[in-house]
């Protein structure tokens, strides 16, 4: 898609309270890790990924958490997905 951005996620681990999803932002090998409580969807940034700018990196790391959020909230948790925004 032209001008979006895109962030591969990946299942790491799903348990009956939490769910960790690695992400990798634009095809990138760097890889940030999101913890995300089942019940409370609260977010944890375990691991962000340093894109050289702080700005950026927490964005991709927002993005992927608000990703997760979505499917946890569903109770859907994909293997592995894909997250795009403008």
């Amino acid at each position: 898609m032209k001008g979006s951005i895109l962030i591969k996620l990946k299942l790491k681990e799903a348990t009956q309270t939490y769910v960790i999803y690695l992400y990798f932002p634009d095809g990138k090998d760097k890889c940030g890790e999101i913890r995300m409580n089942i019940g409370d969807e609260e977010a944890i940034v375990l691991t962000r990924v340093d894109l050289g700018n702080e700005i950026t990196s927490g964005r991709y790391a927002f993005s992927a958490a608000k990703a997760v959020k979505e499917r946890v909230e569903k109770r859907n948790y994909p293997v592995e997905f894909t997250h795009a925004w403008y």
